[in-house]
């Protein structure tokens, strides 16, 4: 493995950056998130707080959905 280094200025970085994320489809950007999601909530332990967030987050589409 051969390392590289590459030397820019801040304002480049932001805008490759922007261009990377205008590129990606919108599923790709949602599997991505949901990674993320899941790193946090392994990191900080966040796991029974997921799962009553889901509860009340069911409980609401139930309700949108009967109407």
């Amino acid at each position: 493995m051969q390392k590289e280094i590459k030397i820019t200025t801040k304002a480049k970085s932001e805008v490759d950056n922007l261009n990377y994320w205008l590129s990606v489809s919108p599923n790709k950007k949602l599997s991505i998130l949901q990674e993320l999601r899941e790193q946090y909530i392994s990191l900080f332990n966040k796991q029974e707080l997921y799962n009553e967030s889901r509860k009340r987050l069911r409980r609401v589409y139930k309700i949108i959905k009967r109407i």
